[in-house]
Order: structure tokens, then C-alpha cells, then sequence
């Protein structure tokens, strides 16, 4: 496969293989991958949950905390998925 980059895009993963992290474009573009998919993925959970969320709300199913419980809370559900 080849790809055409623009200089900005270029020159990014020529910084990030200069650092000593990457050995070459392929591992870069593996890591932009990963880390693209894994944002993704993070997505539609939260996009999940807010939609459990929003139907609890709607039928009046709710439970008052503060932000250090909903964190604690949202935490494990993250982990649990």
C-alpha cells in the first residue's frame, strides 16, 4: 500500500521516528492506527452509556451524586466493559 501525505503529516512522522520511539513509517501509522481505533472505541461506549443515561432520566430513574461519586461510578463502568 502507498499513501501521499501532506508536508504537515510528513514531517510529524518524521519527528515522531527522530525521537527514538518509532523505527520507522510503518510503526507510526500501526500506533495512529491503534490509537484511532481505540479513541473510536471510547466513542460508542460513551455514546452507550450516555443513551442508558438519558433513558433512565426520561423514565425518572435517577440518582443524585456529587462528581467525585459519578467519576468513581463512570470509572467502573469503563473498566467493566
Amino acid at each position: 500500500m502507498t499513501i501521499t501525505l501532506p508536508p504537515a503529516l510528513d514531517a510529524l512522522i518524521a519527528r515522531r521516528m527522530s525521537s527514538g520511539l518509532y523505527v520507522d513509517t510503518t510503526e507510526v501509522v500501526r500506533e495512529a492506527l491503534r490509537l484511532m481505533e481505540s479513541r473510536e472505541s471510547a466513542l460508542n461506549w460513551l455514546r452507550q452509556e450516555a443513551a442508558v443515561g438519558f433513558d433512565q432520566l426520561d423514565r425518572g430513574d435517577s440518582v443524585e451524586m456529587d462528581r467525585d461519586a459519578f467519576m468513581n461510578h463512570f470509572r467502573s463502568r469503563r473498566q467493566a466493559a
